[in-house]
């Protein structure tokens, strides 16, 4: 949710990778939780109505108040998605509003949280090898964790992670476009023309990768915007993705 810069501190030699010639984009729905579902199949309605592939990033258990497996017309809802289906966290935000933060604590506690995200998503019948920590903030330990449970990939600021038993690998990308800098939708109405001029500079470089991030509490007409852009970046020859492609163009890497 939040903009911030990423750290990454290298559990391993981690090695940097370039992607082919071939441009890129990846578009992701955050957020993903009962409170916000009309906002989250609103922007998954008008991704699918511009035929492109996309991604949700779901929170199994968003501020410890709303338990996946107890809102069964919500998670059919998301099944029913053509998207790829993510691990967000396993509360994104606590209930007392502390973000659920994998950059920060310690490698046991992101093991139990990771395994519980992992309990809850396989008891409603969804199976991921991707990770998405809110903010897009990973540790050492933490990505240590993903690899003991069979995470491929982790998206962090400036960053993918590829994950595999035997070598931890970066792909280096530009900032993911965020509108939601605040959590609060008025406040984020300033990112609707910062986020529009990065757009239109960064297109100009040709950037090999380019990722969208929506999110349920972005400004208001944020979502035309996006649209734009991704319309834009299809323009622009661009191929848009969801995350397996990305670990399949990876591993021959």
């Amino acid at each position: 949710m939040l903009n911030s810069d990423t750290e990454l501190i290298a559990p391993f030699d981690v090695s940097e990778i370039n992607m082919p010639d071939k441009k890129i984009a990846l578009v992701t729905i955050h957020d993903a939780c009962p409170r916000f579902e009309s906002k989250i199949l609103e922007a998954a309605k008008s991704l699918e109505n511009i035929d492109i592939k996309y991604n949700i990033a779901l929170i199994p258990f968003f501020k410890a108040e709303e338990d996946l497996p107890s809102y069964p017309d919500f998670v059919n809802s998301m099944k029913s998605c053509r998207a790829e289906i993510t691990l967000h966290g396993l509360y994104h935000e606590k209930s007392n509003g502390e973000f659920d933060n994998f950059h920060t604590i310690v490698e046991g506690v992101a093991e139990e949280e990771i395994r519980a995200g992992l309990e809850i998503f396989s008891e409603i019948g969804i199976h991921t090898n991707v990770f998405i920590p809110p903010a897009w903030k990973l540790n050492e330990g933490s990505i240590r964790v993903l690899e003991k449970t069979g995470f491929r990939l982790a998206e962090i600021q400036e960053k993918f992670i590829k994950i595999d038993k035997t070598e931890f690998k970066k792909l280096v990308t530009p900032k993911v476009f965020n509108w939601d800098s605040t959590g609060f939708p008025e406040r984020n109405l300033v990112n609707i023309e910062i986020d529009r001029k990065r757009f239109d500079k960064l297109l100009k470089e040709e950037p090999s990768i380019i990722r969208i991030a929506l999110h349920p509490r972005d400004p208001h007409d944020a979502l035309n915007q996006q649209l734009d852009m991704v319309n834009q970046l299809k323009k622009e020859n661009y191929q848009i993705i969801n995350y397996q492609d990305l670990i399949q163009r990876l591993s021959t890497l």
